[in-house]
């Protein structure tokens, strides 16, 4: 038996075009991003993670998700509006999906904000902040 070669080693910073956001979809050599569901897509996408900060995977596949999910309820939307004909049972299913998806990536923006205060927190708060300035004064008095 001959040794096995040994495992090329990764390079660090050989991650997908994907992963780093230079492109939407692994297949996008096969998508034109000039056409208007494109644009609206990446539009959905941009408005979607504008709060969230830095994206990890997850936060970029829900995103993703939630965009497809809205852009197929526009279509949808659109076709009953100029009056064709549009299965009731799939719009209602996609609306509940879509629901779902766009509640998850909110759930993920409002985990990252900061907490505010509460009255009780802020009041002793600010007691600390002027008990810790009397202190000093009280301190700077005696050392003269």
């Amino acid at each position: 038996m001959f040794p096995s070669k040994p495992i090329a080693s990764r390079k660090q910073m050989g991650r997908s075009a994907v992963t780093n956001g230079k492109v939407l979809h692994s297949n996008a050599a096969q998508i034109d991003g000039r056409g208007h569901n494109a644009r609206r897509f990446r539009d959905l996408v941009n408005a979607f993670s504008a709060d969230l900060g830095e994206l990890t995977e997850v936060d970029r596949a829900l995103i993703k998700n939630a965009a497809t999910l809205a852009l197929k309820m526009e279509l949808l939307q659109a076709d009953l509006v100029a009056g064709k004909e549009v299965d009731a049972d799939q719009l209602i299913r996609l609306a509940g999906t879509s629901k779902r998806a766009l509640a998850a990536v909110t759930a993920t923006a409002v985990e990252r904000k900061p907490g505010s205060e509460t009255l009780p927190e802020y009041l002793a708060r600010k007691a600390a902040e002027r008990d810790a300035l009397l202190e000093t004064d009280e301190d700077d008095g005696e050392s003269i």
